[in-house]
């Protein structure tokens, strides 16, 4: 269901982000991530929060498709931001942020570009192996957030999950995920049989074809531009 509304997006948008090319898409993808992973404060952060927020506006992303797909990083890096918690409240918000940043810079990118599309431009400069694992873990994500949810929905019904008992919650929590790092391995074994008896022999045919700068491209780059730069001017300011 995730994958579809996602795909639907992707294909159906009509935005100046849908009619970009590829490349420049990419380029202001690993922009954004450098710039979600590199900061370490917690207010030119939730600045680039904030303008990614926006950029999904100018999209017309449809939020209540991806709202809840957020729920996982944030859930998984609240774990981590425990232990930092006990540093200071900065440092767990970092983590918490750049969790949460990293997910919206690629659900943009997936909303805004078909995944067909994306994984072409892949493979003409990388090895055919890895884009087919890209490809597999991308279809086995969707996959594993459908099983997230379920035991999720288990545990609260069972009695699993207590508003006023953070210690009981948390060893829960790291229960579920122990279960679900077990879950991606069976799902990883399972998918390879399938291929393999669809014919897999270690490379999924793919057609390529050449992009072309035009205007919508133009203004992704020089936004991308902005973008560093303006994130860079708020590491020194802050």
């Amino acid at each position: 269901m995730h994958l579809a509304a996602i795909d639907q997006m992707a294909s159906s948008g009509a935005s100046l982000f849908h009619r970009a090319g590829v490349p420049s898409k990419l380029l202001m993808t690993l922009c954004l991530l450098g710039a979600v992973i590199g900061s370490g404060d917690v207010l030119a952060l939730g600045l680039l929060i904030v303008i990614l927020l926006i950029l999904h506006l100018i999209a017309r992303v449809q939020f209540k498709e991806l709202v809840h797909l957020l729920f996982y990083p944030f859930f998984f890096s609240l774990l981590f931001a425990l232990l930092k918690f006990q540093e200071s409240w900065a440092s767990g918000l970092l983590v918490i942020f750049k969790g949460t940043g990293a997910a919206l810079v690629t659900l943009f990118l997936l909303a805004t570009t078909p995944w067909v599309e994306v994984f072409a431009f892949l493979s003409a400069y990388l090895p055919g192996l890895l884009v087919d694992i890209f490809l597999f873990t991308y279809r086995s994500f969707f996959i594993l957030i459908d099983q997230v949810d379920s035991l999720l929905r288990s545990i609260k019904i069972r009695g699993g999950y207590h508003p006023f008992n953070v210690i009981v919650n948390v060893k829960n929590m790291a229960a579920a995920v122990g279960l679900i790092l077990l879950h991606s391995f069976e799902i990883s074994q399972r998918m390879y049989k399938i291929y393999l008896l669809r014919g897999y022999d270690g490379g999924i045919p793919i057609v390529r074809r050449w992009w072309k700068l035009g205007y919508p491209d133009g203004v992704v780059i020089v936004l991308s531009a902005f973008i560093v730069i303006g994130m860079v001017i708020a590491w020194r300011l802050l």
